[in-house]
């Protein structure tokens, strides 16, 4: 049967009568008769040679057809009204990837959470997950990455950006380390210890490095690893010094046993911004505006200690 000669007003009637298995409560979904749904479930029935729902005791269930078509038919009818009305989104029969770009921090602490509520909510919605770096914001500019989480001085003017939040930064040390019986870091205790910082995920050093060479001195950075986790294992079996954004020293410290220290107060570190960063081609996308409001009400919910600024919209 061609195209022309189907009313594609039946394909409504097809979504509420496989969805609730009942004429009845398709005809309440759809807000007509349930004459007229009767009648519709007959066109239906003959245009695909096939009942779609036969009755088994006092239950219709769908009919291997039937449920073949069911599995299609949500996507489907998404995709038509996202045509004609691009806000609308439904996001449960979505199906597409996304690739985004995060810290270690939001990947390892974050994600479980943000991925579950996809599970539930957007079940075809795949995610790919890649390691932050600077360099990546080109990525976002030829779409190789859809979303980024990540530190920023400043949003480029073509690419859209909310704030999650900023924070200082602080120290850990192991219990066992020669600083540990000292409440107050000097900076010279500072300067004379050995450190270990964390390079993956976005630029967790350079403010502090920054705020030394104001000062014309120059840490002894002694080791670095990619990831927050390994950094903070090897703190808690070493005498090095571990300086990390505050949220997460507060976040993961206690894991290790770590003990918190201020930095010394000589040091004029600022504070980093967290932004969620993507292109402004995608601002209007109603699929990629669901996968962004999803993962922001995980960060502002898993991180609260995080201080909020919410300068711009989603």
């Amino acid at each position: 049967m061609e195209l022309s000669q189907i009313n594609l007003n039946l394909l409504l009637s097809l979504y509420h009568l496989l969805r609730t298995h009942s004429v009845t409560q398709a005809a309440e979904s759809a807000h007509i008769s349930q004459p007229a749904m009767s009648r519709n479930l007959a066109q239906l029935r003959d245009i695909f040679a096939d009942p779609l729902m036969v009755r088994v005791g006092n239950e219709m269930h769908l009919t291997p057809r039937g449920e073949n078509v069911w599995q299609q038919l949500p996507p489907m009818l998404n995709q038509l009204e996202t045509l004609f009305i691009p806000n609308s989104f439904e996001p449960s029969g979505y199906q597409g990837q996304f690739n985004v770009a995060s810290t270690d921090y939001v990947t390892q602490e974050l994600a479980p959470d943000f991925l579950a509520e996809l599970q539930t909510n957007a079940p075809g919605i795949g995610i790919h997950f890649h390691l932050w770096k600077p360099s990546m914001m080109d990525s976002l500019r030829q779409g190789r990455l859809d979303l980024a989480c990540c530190y920023l001085d400043e949003v480029p003017d073509d690419i859209y950006g909310r704030q999650v939040g900023s924070d200082g930064f602080c120290c850990l040390m192991s219990q066992h380390h020669p600083l540990a019986g000292k409440e107050t870091l000097s900076l010279d205790d500072f300067m004379a210890a050995e450190h270990l910082a964390v390079t993956g995920g976005g630029d967790k050093i350079r403010a502090v490095d920054n705020a030394l060479s104001r000062l014309n001195l120059q840490r002894e950075l002694k080791v670095t690893v990619p990831f927050i986790n390994s950094a903070l294992a090897i703190t808690a079996r070493s005498n090095y010094l571990l300086t990390l954004p505050q949220h997460i020293a507060n976040d993961l410290g206690s894991r290790y046993n770590l003990l918190y220290r201020s930095l010394p107060s000589e040091l004029e570190v600022g504070r980093s911004a967290y932004y969620m960063i993507w292109h402004h081609r995608m601002k209007a996308d109603p699929a990629h505006r669901y996968l962004r409001e999803t993962l922001y009400s995980v960060i502002r919910t898993g991180a609260p200690h995080i201080p909020y600024n919410d300068q711009t919209g989603i």
